[in-house]
């Protein structure tokens, strides 16, 4: 069976770097100004805006124009907003819901499902996702873009956000488990 493991564990890292390199190449290559069906830009001026988001599986990228301690360790820039976080989901509008508006998401949650427990912090607090309604990320500008990826599976999304990280440096707010 280890000969097999061996085996089967080459493949999927073979399969990981291929992944790997054609996201860098397509990341390199975008360009977020041009419309596309490939992702989505969205102004989050308020909670309500979060309704509009890209549904379905997909990585995605927050942005904030407030200068973010450390917020240059990523180099992609939007409109004048850096991005201070990254990541990935089945259910792309709720995992950024979770991080932009976690009060409302978590009293929403009906307890089926995941629940998504580790979200963006802001500051040395511990608390886990914020509320852009609130004080005081409600003067800061917001933003989120979405990179929809409909039919994959975690494998191929996680590829992604190593590949972004590759080309744009780990932005500031992305803490790894």
């Amino acid at each position: 069976m280890k000969q097999h493991i061996t085996k089967y564990r080459e493949s999927i890292d073979q399969v990981k770097r291929k992944i790997k390199y054609d996201l860098m190449d397509y990341f390199k290559s975008m360009d977020l100004y041009k419309k596309s069906n490939d992702f989505q830009v969205l102004q989050i001026r308020d909670e309500t805006d979060l309704d509009k988001l890209w549904y379905n599986s997909g990585f995605y990228l927050i942005l904030t124009d407030y200068q973010v301690n450390g917020i240059d360790s990523c180099s992609l820039e939007y409109s004048n907003y850096k991005v201070i976080y990254r990541g990935h989901s089945y259910f792309t509008k709720k995992r950024v819901i979770s991080h932009l508006a976690n009060d409302t998401y978590n009293s929403s949650h009906s307890g089926k499902g995941v629940h998504y427990g580790v979200c963006l912090k802001m500051d040395n607090s511990g608390r886990n996702g914020i509320n852009i309604n609130q004080e005081p990320y409600n003067s800061w500008g917001w933003m989120v873009i979405v990179f929809k990826m409909k039919d994959s599976d975690k494998l191929i999304r996680e590829q992604a956000e190593v590949a972004f990280d590759e080309v744009f440096g780990r932005p500031c707010r992305s803490m790894e488990r």
